[in-house]
């Protein structure tokens, strides 16, 4: 069973609550609202647990709301026309990322470590229910809170200092002050939940699932290099045949949820919440030269991959030729299309990588795997076993292609690899050791303020 949930979003008790408008600086995320709804004498039963999962679910669409258009600027995939906003934004490889840009996910990650962390230190097992029950209850609560910590440390901590945003596994009052975290801190937890999240969905699925979780674990694993438990869970979820990939890319997009490839998708539900990836994704990137804001950019590695491979049918189908530009609006088709976070074409991409980097060499199923894809795309397939340095450089640039406009895996595979960037206009490139430090996403002044950091 795949991620699938749909509710009536019900605000429960937000102890840890930051309110935050689209691209306005963070506020203190200890700042208290009144209890709207339950109380906290009233939070004793499964179904209040139910109640605070589904609500966390719901500011997840906020949390990955701006992550794709903002990666994937970082990494110039796109060139922008018509926007205020989005213009400067794109300087950020020279200038680095204002606060003001980074607060969406900050707060919308910590109104959901709020819910999560009350479900976790309530006591889930002595309430009145079925083992099934309260294993989908901790299960999606782990899966969560591993999902905010793997997104903060991949986005604040500093590639220098290892410093990031607070680790919080408690609920905590207003008057409470806490620490920076260190990245390792924050490894250290991610890690823990993603895999307790595993042993319960291992008794029963909840809103997630096993295989999204064994999905999640293998690309934290994957980014933190240990490649050996990466191959593992990447090969666990391709193995179990719960997955599949669909025959024509442009339908895991229109499909959503539904498509047979979506491993973890957040749902959009414009009755309950009409803030999301597509919401933003769809205005800036439609077909319209007038409406909409950016286009692919002629420079950038993605152009330059599409010009060198013109069969290739993730540039074909998922991309429109028209006014002089190539419009990137295939992968959100509407602003109601539901955002899938993992498929399952990244998981026989990081198989075949996971592998090749354990073993120190190439194998004709490491072949097999980026075949899968390119037989898909009739992009035309790899012959023979390739040199280990000339297999990895397919895979980054299938990777790149794959995966292009989604979760951010573009800008985070080419920081793990410490690849240069494309400058703005196609002169010369921005180099790791420039851009690394810059593009980190700054922690709130006045929460430095207050907290003492």
């Amino acid at each position: 069973m795949k991620n699938n949930y749909t509710f009536k979003t019900n605000k429960i008790l937000l102890l840890l609550s930051v309110l935050f408008l689209t691209f306005t600086s963070c506020e203190d995320f200890l700042e208290e609202d009144p209890s709207i709804g339950l109380s906290a004498d009233k939070l004793t039963d499964i179904a209040s647990m139910n109640a605070l999962i589904h609500g966390a679910y719901d500011n997840m669409r906020g949390f990955y709301a701006y992550q794709p258009m903002i990666t994937s600027g970082f990494v110039r995939d796109y060139s922008v026309r018509n926007s205020a906003n989005w213009a400067p934004y794109y300087k950020w490889t020279n200038t680095g990322v204002p606060n003001m840009f980074s607060g969406n996910s900050y707060g919308n990650g910590f109104r959901t470590l709020n819910k999560v962390n009350t479900v976790l230190n309530a006591d889930v097992e002595s309430m009145y229910g079925t083992a099934g029950e309260k294993s989908k209850v901790l299960g999606d609560a782990h899966f969560l809170r591993a999902a905010i910590y793997f997104q903060f440390h991949m986005t604040y901590t500093h590639p220098t200092t290892q410093k990031s945003v607070p680790l919080v596994t408690t609920v905590l009052g207003t008057n409470a002050r806490v620490p920076q975290a260190s990245g390792s801190e924050l490894i250290a937890q991610f890690k823990y939940d993603i895999e307790e999240a595993r042993k319960h969905f291992a008794v029963s699925d909840g809103v997630s699932t096993h295989k999204a979780a064994t999905a999640m674990a293998a690309r934290m694993y994957f980014y933190l290099g240990e490649y050996d438990l990466a191959y593992a869970r990447a090969n666990e979820v391709i193995t179990s045949g719960a997955h599949s990939l669909e025959a024509n890319v442009a339908d895991i997009y229109s499909r959503g949820n539904a498509s047979a490839e979506a491993i973890y998708t957040i749902i959009t539900n414009r009755t309950e919440n009409n803030f999301g990836v597509s919401t933003i994704m769809n205005a800036n990137m439609k077909a319209d030269k007038d409406t909409g804001v950016a286009s692919l950019n002629p420079y950038g590695l993605i152009a330059q991959l599409r010009n060198a491979n013109p069969t290739d049918n993730r540039f074909g189908n998922l991309m429109t030729e028209a006014d002089g530009l190539v419009y990137i609006d295939k992968k959100y088709p509407s602003v109601s299309s539901d955002y899938i976070v993992l498929r399952l074409a990244e998981m026989y991409l990081t198989r075949a990588e996971s592998n090749i980097m354990k073993n120190g060499s190439v194998s004709a199923a490491d072949v097999a795997d980026i075949n899968m894809l390119r037989n898909r795309a009739s992009a035309g397939l790899i012959s023979g076993v390739p040199s280990t340095e000339d297999m990895l450089e397919i895979i980054y640039n299938e990777r790149s292609i794959e995966l292009c406009f989604e979760w951010g895996d573009r800008f985070y595979n080419t920081r793990r690899l410490q690849k240069d960037i494309v400058a703005e206009g196609g002169n010369g490139v921005i180099p790791f050791s420039t851009y690394n430090t810059l593009l980190v996403y700054p922690l709130s002044n006045q929460d430095s303020d207050i907290h003492g950091w």
